[in-house]
């Protein structure tokens, strides 16, 4: 993002969105939500469903209003502007096409409703359509067109009336795993070749990694964590982040004593962990995080070179590029590890075996201990 300017485009202060539930109880959709959208990024909202991701798009849109709190544009507040008279265009989940109009006229659908005149609309429709790759495409039904095609006519339709924040909702949900995997990259760099926000809302982990120049974890209706992509996953906030964002291990535990910047942590199963941290002094409560990429598999159980713990193999999942350890802890913990797949197996390493696995203190998380 070389030309974003950190300046905030948008701002959501404190904001409230209760429903009613059948059984009369009230649910917090959102519960006091802070958030910024900075110009010329591509932030997403990420977290499980329910958590409130949608709602918020919904109430920046327009489409919903908020109980409590505020929504402003370059410092305005939003209070009471309909969702037509705000300068956004959301892409919807289901794309939304007029299955009776061609591409050109589904993209050119909100300069008609402008009254633009014939010879610009028919310009911008064009430069859209080549902005997303299907020039030579405007005569088509949506029906003559692959998923990814689809896709992209929402967006150029959206992209066409120029919005200072495009807002998109699960936006490659419905595309297979390759066409997904593929549009996210196309998307990010679509994103920075227009210039404009973009606010994407998704529950998949690898898109909003892939995509995101920040993102905004959520969960039970409030903002758990923003970060930068490798700061959410190697840096969590907190054990919902940390076990949303990939694969952790984490295991509970009290700081026994410290050594310098070295933390020993025992865990509340009765093992000895090691940790390098400044946060925390001894006597705290803390979560202690490692991903299953930065521990080795040492089956030989040679001499210590690292800290490392006793563990038995349960099962070996192969992934492809990567081998899956599960294991258990001598206190029935379980732990996962990956190694480097190899064409042939790694000698001893099987279901029943006992395996040694080190880690570097250096590169676990500690995080405090939620209640």
């Amino acid at each position: 993002m070389s030309d974003q300017t950190h300046a905030n485009l948008l701002e959501i202060g404190a904001a409230v969105r209760t429903f009613r539930t059948p059984e009369g109880g009230i649910v917090a959709a959102l519960d006091e939500v802070g958030l910024a959208v900075r110009a010329n990024e591509f932030l997403t909202l990420l977290g499980p469903s329910g958590c409130g991701k949608t709602t918020l798009l919904r109430a920046i849109a327009g489409f919903e209003d908020l109980d409590r709190g505020d929504i402003r544009l370059d410092g305005v507040s939003l209070a009471g502007v309909p969702a037509y008279r705000r300068p956004f265009n959301t892409v919807f989940q289901s794309y939304a096409l007029f299955p009776h109009l061609n591409v050109a006229d589904n993209v050119g659908y909100g300069l008609d409703v402008k009254q633009l005149a014939r010879h610009e609309r028919d310009a911008r429709v064009a430069a859209a359509l080549t902005l997303v790759g299907l020039e030579g495409y405007g005569r088509r039904k949506p029906k003559q067109l692959s998923g990814g095609q689809q896709q992209r006519v929402a967006l150029a339709r959206a992209l066409v009336n120029r919005p200072r924040l495009l807002l998109l909702d699960e936006p490659l949900s419905a595309l297979d795993r390759n066409l997904r995997q593929a549009m996210q990259i196309e998307l990010k760099n679509l994103q920075h070749e227009v210039g404009i926000s973009f606010l994407v809302v998704t529950h998949d982990q690898e898109e909003a990694l892939v995509m995101s120049d920040r993102i905004a974890v959520m969960n039970g209706g409030r903002i758990q964590q923003v970060g930068t992509p490798g700061e959410v996953y190697d840096t969590p906030a907190n054990r919902f982040v940390a076990g949303f964002i990939g694969v952790s291990n984490v295991y509970a535990g009290t700081i026994d004593r410290r050594d310098g910047s070295l933390c020993i942590v025992r865990t509340d199963g009765g093992i000895e962990l090691w940790a390098r941290s400044a946060a925390f002094a001894a006597g705290a409560r803390v979560d202690f995080m490692i991903r299953p990429e930065q521990i080795r598999v040492d089956v030989a159980r040679t001499a210590a070179q690292a800290p490392g713990l006793e563990a038995t193999v349960e099962r070996l999942v192969f992934v492809g590029a990567d081998l899956q350890v599960h294991a258990r802890l001598a206190d029935g913990s379980p732990v996962q590890a990956l190694v480097r797949h190899r064409r042939t197996p790694v000698e001893g390493l099987a279901p029943g075996s006992a395996v040694r696995l080190e880690y570097d203190p250096e590169v676990v998380h500690l995080m405090a201990a939620q209640p």
